[in-house]
């Protein structure tokens, strides 16, 4: 009963009966008030996401802007962050300050959110979106290699950091429902509202984390395969980016195609969150099967397999019940190759380019993303639901760089710890 009440205290949404949140309550006890702050950085952090990625394409609509000008807005801070990323993480690493970082971008991004308020017609908003994505961008990979970097000591580091990190897709899910529900009672005006109040909450909490990240131990490579490491690195990268940026006419097109369809915003959220409870439960309990880079790469090709099969059942404009199994899926084509693809490149990357390796990743997708959105949204208004066929090809490209990606790791060993101890 004393534990059940100081877990209540100090973890975010602690019940004392759900398993699930029993599982993260045991990863944020033995991180003690560490973890307790970085689950509240995920939840704020995904909680702007799960704001931005279903519901301010329905704002943009109702600026009376068209599909190709919603595809250029939405594209536009993803080409943004192919710059911003690779130089904050250059910075970060740099100077050894990475927490440092995170907050001064987020709290940059609080103040480029505010003036999405005041701004009306195209080009406001684009440059407005731009600004706001130059510190944005970075911040996922910055909350990324810092947590990585203060659980370098766990003893089951994958695990203790799937735990921290489902905060963030609760944080996710509860935003698809949270704004759902208010377009139903206050209209698109409130989607800027809820982005601007999770912006400020994350600012907040990524002072509050404060402090410099931990190192992780260098991982020496064997004799003579230097080169060959930094190939699977960069393989990784591309791979894992495809399969992310396949991701881009749902992202962009799926809400408005539902909602195209009669579909209520309470569905549509209702939907979203189905998607990211996956997550949740991906990242509570896939860390007791994931055991070094090995195990990382085959997850990665599990992960785009499966995200082939999404968007091959997507393109047939399934029913609602349909509709709810893909999204089940969703743990696996965006939680699994998240989860999959950062420790990997943790293990790959030499010191000294922790944050790096992380902002490349981050910038390749977001490439990738923003040339695939903008090409979701000149093909929409002709093909519909049949732009999943060109995720499908882009995701097949990224299963077939990662599949060969597993190969090489096998060929070539890391010496080292199974894990990221």
């Amino acid at each position: 009963m004393v534990r059940q009440r100081f877990l209540r205290g100090r973890l975010p949404g602690w019940s004392g009966k759900s398993p699930l949140w029993s599982e993260a309550a045991s990863a944020a006890q033995r991180t003690g008030t560490t973890g307790t702050r970085l689950s509240w950085l995920y939840a704020f952090l995904f909680f702007e996401l799960g704001v931005n990625l279903p519901f301010f394409p329905l704002w943009l609509q109702a600026q009376s802007l068209g599909a190709d000008a919603i595809g250029i807005i939405l594209a536009a801070p993803l080409l943004t962050r192919i710059a911003a990323n690779p130089i904050v993480g250059a910075l970060a690493d740099r100077s050894g300050r990475i927490s440092t970082a995170l907050s001064i971008c987020a709290v940059l991004v609080a103040m480029g959110t505010a003036l999405l308020g005041i701004v009306a017609s195209f080009w406001p908003i684009l440059i407005a979106v731009i600004a706001i994505a130059l510190a944005q961008g970075p911040l996922i990979a910055l909350a990324d290699a810092m947590t990585l970097g203060r659980l370098a000591e766990e003893p089951q580091s994958e695990l203790t950091y799937g735990r921290i990190r489902l905060w963030g897709s609760i944080g996710f899910a509860v935003a698809n429902l949270v704004a759902g529900w208010s377009l139903e009672w206050f209209a698109a005006p409130s989607i800027i509202v809820l982005l601007l109040l999770s912006a400020v909450l994350t600012a907040g909490a990524a002072i509050r984390c404060g402090g410099q990240a931990g190192r992780r131990p260098k991982v020496a490579a064997s004799s003579g395969a230097l080169r060959r490491p930094s190939l699977l690195l960069l393989g990784t990268v591309a791979g894992a980016a495809l399969v992310q940026a396949s991701h881009a006419a749902f992202y962009g097109f799926g809400t408005l195609h539902w909602r195209a369809n009669g579909m209520s915003g309470a569905a549509m959220g209702g939907l979203w969150a189905v998607g990211v409870l996956s997550e949740v439960a991906l990242f509570a309990l896939l860390g007791y099967r994931m055991r070094g880079p090995a195990s990382a790469a085959g997850l990665l090709v599990v992960a785009a397999a499966v995200t082939l099969l999404r968007w091959a059942g997507m393109a047939q404009d399934p029913g609602l019940a349909t509709l709810v199994l893909l999204q089940l899926m969703h743990g696996l084509t965006f939680g699994a190759t998240h989860l999959g693809s950062i420790f990997l490149l943790a293990r790959l990357a030499p010191d000294g380019m922790q944050a790096r390796a992380q902002a490349w990743l981050a910038a390749g997708w977001a490439g990738a993303m923003a040339g695939l959105t903008t090409v979701s949204g000149r093909l929409y208004e002709s093909w519909g639901e049949q732009i999943y066929l060109v995720m499908f090809a882009v995701a097949a490209a990224g299963l077939a760089l990662l599949f060969c990606v597993m190969i090489g790791l096998r060929r070539v060993p890391l010496r080292g710890p199974a894990s990221l101890a």
